[in-house]
């Protein structure tokens, strides 16, 4: 298996790439926001962690997200593609995005004192996150029903 990332890779610019790597991080308690700008060895070595077993399961992780299989989406029965909306996207959006609120209130309170651009920042996060959400409702209860009618 090709190694995407290794040991002088940089937590921020490893998350950047495959922002899933922030569930394995938060697991291991490795600081990708504000300790980001670090080789993943110093983490690896101030937490004590088995560096050849992250990178190896960093690594599947990565090749796995790769290589999803994908359809043709022209061709598929609806109750096909709608399943996979819910269930490849939506479940995503119902996943990181409420993981992703704490993060951005995080940066707010810690830098926002000198980045006062934030603040809007914040405010755009929340409003898309709140429109998303209803977005994925009304799919789920409204359209996506009257498709497979």
């Amino acid at each position: 298996m090709e190694q995407r990332f290794t040991e002088q890779s940089l937590i921020g610019d490893i998350v950047t790439q495959f922002p899933k790597a922030a569930d394995l991080f938060k697991a291991r308690r490795i600081d990708f926001c504000c300790g980001g700008q670090r080789p993943l060895k110093e983490a690896i070595e101030e937490r004590g962690l088995d560096g050849e077993a992250l990178l190896r399961e960093l690594n599947t992780l990565y090749a796995e997200a790769q290589n999803k299989p994908t359809g043709n989406w022209n061709e598929a029965p609806l109750a096909d593609l709608v399943d996979h909306i819910i269930n490849t996207h939506h479940r995503y959006l119902n996943e990181e995005l409420p993981q992703l609120s704490p993060y951005v209130t995080k940066v707010l309170r810690v830098h926002g004192m000198h980045h006062p651009h934030l603040s809007r920042v914040h405010k755009l996060f929340h409003e898309l996150k709140t429109e998303l959400e209803q977005h994925l409702i009304k799919e789920e209860t409204g359209a996506f029903p009257l498709i497979l009618q």
